[in-house]
């Protein structure tokens, strides 16, 4: 199906008022995979050139990996990221330059952060002329500057500036930002361009150039993240929303809240459910089991209340929905 950006809805999910997004999929931004069956931390190489000719080898090593709460944790200090641009841009636009500058450093600090949990890859590049001579030499570290806001849990106050910016900016001019059309699916923060303006946002403040700034930090609003969606992806991810919103509802000990939203998920996952070839109905047909099973539970706490390592269960299940949900973004349409 064909991407339409910068498009993106409210959800009328029972109890939410958030805009809600998806992560991009499973495996973000992932390095190439050797064809051997190497393990992951053994160097991948690759060689290119006819023998007995120039001959061009590029070895890359990772170093590091990430976890599921590691994705989760990078993606949610990207969606703070931008939340300290709008701060800081709200900052400016009331003459307090200090604050503004307050919100950027902050900025600049999850970025640290984030680039510190992010894997790093060494790329070793080497040529050789036909009589082994090397010729060119080269090694730089490289890493992932794409990264997913976090899944599900960004609010309007992070989500809104953005399209607002996006609706200013040339770049968009005669693309209609139509809540009820579609909605948001993946939203990509490029790290590089962030990292960029947020550094001439900090210069401009320093120098005393408010005007500057505000064009630093609205760049890295309009061009630092990158959304897209797919009007046929709704009943998806509006399951998807309901079974975060449940989850949190459980976490405040809600289990009415919680049956509630377990019931628009499974709503929309039978809609989802009847779009799809009967082949790959299986992984849906099953987490519609597990969730009327855990309806069921709902439905007789008030003669029997969960204990605590109950509820933990039930979120853990929760959240193993949620990451399998997002894992189907683009795998069936």
């Amino acid at each position: 199906m064909r991407d339409q950006s910068w498009r993106f809805v409210r959800n009328s999910v029972v109890g939410a008022g958030a805009v809600l997004l998806s992560l991009a999929g499973p495996a973000w931004g992932g390095q190439a995979t050797p064809a051997s069956a190497e393990s992951k931390d053994s160097p991948v190489v690759r060689t290119f050139g006819s023998e007995g000719g120039y001959r061009t080898k590029v070895t890359s090593e990772t170093k590091g990996t990430l976890s599921q709460d590691d994705r989760r944790q990078v993606s949610l200090l990207a969606a703070q990221v931008f939340q300290h641009i709008d701060e800081a841009r709200q900052a400016i636009g009331a003459g307090e330059d200090q604050r503004a500058h307050q919100e950027v450093d902050k900025g600049r600090e999850a970025l640290k952060v984030i680039r510190a949990l992010l894997p790093k890859t060494t790329v070793h590049t080497q040529t050789t002329a036909p009589g082994g001579k090397v010729i060119y030499e080269d090694q730089r570290d490289v890493q992932d500057d794409r990264v997913p806001l976090f899944e599900g849990i960004l609010h309007a106050e992070t989500l809104a500036p953005i399209l607002e910016a996006k609706r200013d900016a040339v770049q968009v001019a005669g693309v209609r930002l139509v809540g009820a059309e579609s909605i948001v699916t993946e939203a990509l923060a490029d790290l590089d361009l962030v990292e960029s303006q947020l550094a001439g946002a900090a210069r401009a403040l320093d120098g005393k150039k408010s005007d500057e700034a505000v064009k630093a930090l609205t760049m890295a609003q309009v061009q630092g993240v990158e959304l897209r969606s797919r009007k046929e992806d709704a009943p998806l991810a509006e399951a998807r929303d309901a079974i975060w919103l449940a989850k949190r509802a459980l976490e405040e000990n809600n289990p009415v809240q919680a049956q509630a939203n377990l019931a628009v998920a499974r709503q929309r996952l039978e809609i989802y459910r009847q779009l799809l070839p009967e082949k790959q109905r299986q992984d849906v047909n099953q987490m519609m089991t597990e969730v009327d099973q855990l309806e069921a539970q709902l439905r007789h706490e008030p003669t029997q209340p969960a204990s605590r390592s109950e509820r933990t269960r039930q979120g853990n299940s929760l959240a193993r929905w949620w990451d399998q949900v997002n894992g189907w973004f683009k795998r069936h349409f």
